[in-house]
């Protein structure tokens, strides 16, 4: 069994090559999709043996070109024909908690699942954002008549919402770990209904509401187990989560997860030696 890990990145290339020394396992292949903005080389200069994938674009938080860097990547992946059990999907600016071994395990004994953060659309806070992204229309061409302000206050004012495109609206993180068959259905499903793409492309932070809609809408929901194996530290409630310093260490070190994130070498590089030595004694 092997499992593809897959880093999106597009800062600090040392910090990366750091994490990759610390990915490596046998059963492990590990791709790296590089922001289109960034200079690749920059990365290829100091990470070896791994697959950078060519399918690269110019990345804008909140716009489909996060979603687009998503599948990108997967259909690459999906192209080598490799059996793969699982994507296993991280950020560049994430680190390990515990060895790869124990996630390799852990997967191999669980091949059909896949590991989502997902929710479904209700009335709290978090709910009514999400439902402010897909209702009107984001990210449409200057000269489109819809961005006109009047447009917008009547079409508001009369009532009108874009309908949703799934039975159920789904929406949740990003990062996630998916059995490969979960990756081939969506990459199926997206390939066959490029009306419904076009309705996300036109999505506020369409990352965090296609892929979960697709798949807790499909036959495959069985298998979606809610649990991403990640820590976070949202406490300053902002669009992104906090850097962790080494205060944080003790609160990881008893979680369950898998991965921190995020960490930044230049502003905390001791928590980064703390997990090594905590993966050292895991090992």
């Amino acid at each position: 069994m092997k499992v593809a890990l897959l880093i999106h990145a597009h800062t600090n290339p040392e910090q990366l090559a750091r994490l990759v020394s610390r990915l490596r396992h046998p059963h492990v292949d590990i791709f790296i999709n590089v922001d289109g903005k960034v200079n690749i080389q920059l990365f290829k200069n100091v990470i070896e043996n791994v697959y950078f994938l060519d399918d690269r674009v110019e990345v804008v938080w909140g716009r489909f070109s996060q979603l687009q860097q998503i599948l990108n990547s997967f259909n690459e992946i999906a192209d080598t024909k490799v059996p793969y059990s699982h994507i296993l999907f991280i950020s560049g600016l994430d680190y390990p908690i515990v060895p790869m071994s124990e996630i390799v395990e852990f997967l191999y004994n669980n091949p059909n699942k896949s590991y989502i953060d997902y929710f479904k659309l209700g009335d709290d806070d978090w709910s009514n954002l999400m439902r402010k992204r897909f209702e009107y229309w984001f990210f449409l061409p200057e000269n489109d008549i819809r961005n006109n302000h009047i447009i917008k206050k009547i079409l508001k004012k009369v009532g009108f919402k874009r309908k949703y495109p799934f039975p159920e609206v789904y929406y949740g993180s990003c990062w996630f770990t998916l059995s490969m068959e979960a990756v081939n259905y969506l990459l199926d499903y997206t390939g066959k209904n490029p009306n419904i793409l076009d309705f996300f492309k036109h999505t506020g932070c369409s990352d965090e509401l296609y892929i979960q809609s697709v798949l807790l809408n499909s036959p495959l929901k069985k298998d979606m187990v809610k649990e991403i194996y990640r820590f976070f530290d949202w406490g300053d409630k902002g669009k992104s989560p906090k850097i962790l310093t080494s205060e944080d260490f003790p609160q990881i070190e008893v979680s369950k997860a898998w991965f921190a994130r995020k960490l930044d070498i230049n502003i905390d590089s001791q928590l980064m030696d703390m997990l090594d030595k905590l993966n050292a004694e895991k090992q």
